[in-house]
């Protein structure tokens, strides 16, 4: 099975539906900690491609020796 890249943005949704649920306080407790560790698996993904754009700007940067302020 291929598994579907997922788009940052839908992360990001992704991520603000679990903490919405997380916030209700309508969750069972056991669901509740099942929708953390996928929320930070989420976070973690969010941090790598952001970490990954910043290096790409950062190397364009350097190779036009563009500084932008």
């Amino acid at each position: 099975m291929v598994k579907k890249e997922v788009l940052f943005e839908e992360n990001l949704e992704k991520l603000k539906k679990i903490v919405d649920g997380l916030e209700s306080g309508n969750i069972p407790l056991k669901e509740s900690m099942n929708k953390f560790k996928e929320g930070t698996e989420i976070i973690k993904q969010c941090h790598k491609e952001l970490e990954e754009a910043e290096l790409k700007v950062d190397t364009l940067i350097r190779k036009d020796r563009t500084i932008i302020t």
